[in-house]
């Protein structure tokens, strides 16, 4: 995929282009905005034309060296991760020895540091030392979903380059491709991904997430039964973080929906196509129970982002939505 082939982040293009074409790139930058809209696509892209054979302020997509950027096996790209819930000092001593490496065989070096608010106290300290006097051929480039969650020293010290929520015509342009298959979910599709292209493309892509969707919702429109609860919280421990994150949210829009209801909002819904289930539930709720439920799964998102015990935050979670039901049964 080049940069004309990314929707929705056409500001960001022009930058980068702009900076390829002058010869003024940084060495290092901040990609920054909600997670789903397309950063790490952007910084990859980015890597590909910084080193692509062929063209100049967009990848051919066809040269070896933008292959194999696209399968993650060019000796001068590297992309940092983590799944332990921080980006520690070592991962960061490991950058500071190979930034210093000479090139294999690109033109410049790029390394990508996604969820760069993950870095710890002393990881960030020292990553500032090789942002003050980055080597002249190596990129740096750090992804986030807040500004304010990076020390001030590391933001002065990057070129930032917002990104935003993509509005619902340019999700469904994205959807285009996918039709007829999925035509009659497209409307659907773009309120669950409120602007997020990842996130409307995995939806049209994998089924399975629309059925899990179903089952929760299934759950939601019955009673709260206390074995219930359980079993959902046996089920729902054992989920990946990608999943467990994508379930708690379908609670949140469930309860939203509700709250939009009672204030009178109905036309701006996500789940629509449920709205009688939705109407069936509006006099189990308090306009102040509901705001309290949607704070307690919130709460309960930032607490697993640490990882607590999934299964007693998962627990806590509805016991505490079960006491903000005006009529529990």
């Amino acid at each position: 995929m080049s940069f004309s082939q990314i929707r929705g982040q056409e500001r960001a293009v022009r930058i980068l282009q702009n900076e390829v074409s002058t010869g003024s790139v940084s060495g290092a930058y901040l990609f920054v905005g909600p997670d789903g809209v397309g950063k790490y696509l952007m910084a990859l892209n980015f890597a590909k034309v910084l080193n692509c054979k062929k063209s100049d302020v967009d990848s051919c997509d066809e040269c070896i060296s933008c292959q194999k950027i696209d399968h993650l096996s060019h000796p001068d790209l590297r992309v940092m991760e983590t799944e332990k819930g921080s980006i520690g000092i070592e991962e960061i001593r490991v950058l500071k020895r190979e930034v210093g490496y000479s090139l294999y065989e690109g033109t410049k070096g790029v390394w990508i540091i996604k969820d760069a608010d993950k870095l710890t106290q002393e990881a960030a300290n020292s990553l500032l030392k090789i942002l003050e006097e980055p080597p002249p051929r190596v990129v740096i480039i750090l992804i986030s979903q807040a500004r304010e969650k990076l020390l001030p020293t590391i933001l002065s010290r990057c070129e930032t380059i917002p990104f935003s929520l993509l509005s619902s015509s340019e999700i469904r342009r994205a959807l285009d491709r996918y039709r007829p298959p999925i035509s009659g979910k497209i409307p659907l599709i773009e309120k669950l991904a409120r602007g997020r292209i990842g996130e409307a493309l995995l939806l049209a892509q994998d089924e399975a997430i629309l059925n899990l969707r179903e089952e929760i919702l299934n759950d939601l429109a019955k009673n709260t039964d206390p074995d219930r609860s359980s079993r959902l919280v046996q089920s729902w421990k054992s989920f990946p973080p990608p999943q467990l994150e994508r379930s708690l949210d379908m609670l949140l829009f469930w309860f939203r929906d509700l709250l939009i209801l009672k204030k009178g909002g109905g036309e701006v819904v996500i789940n629509g196509d449920r709205i009688k289930d939705l109407e069936r539930q509006l006099d189990r709720y308090s306009s102040s129970g509901l705001i309290k439920t949607i704070d307690t799964i919130e709460r309960t998102k930032r607490h697993l982002k640490y990882r607590v015990s999934t299964g007693l935050a998962l627990q806590d979670m509805w016991l505490s939505l079960a006491e903000c039901e005006l009529h529990p049964t």
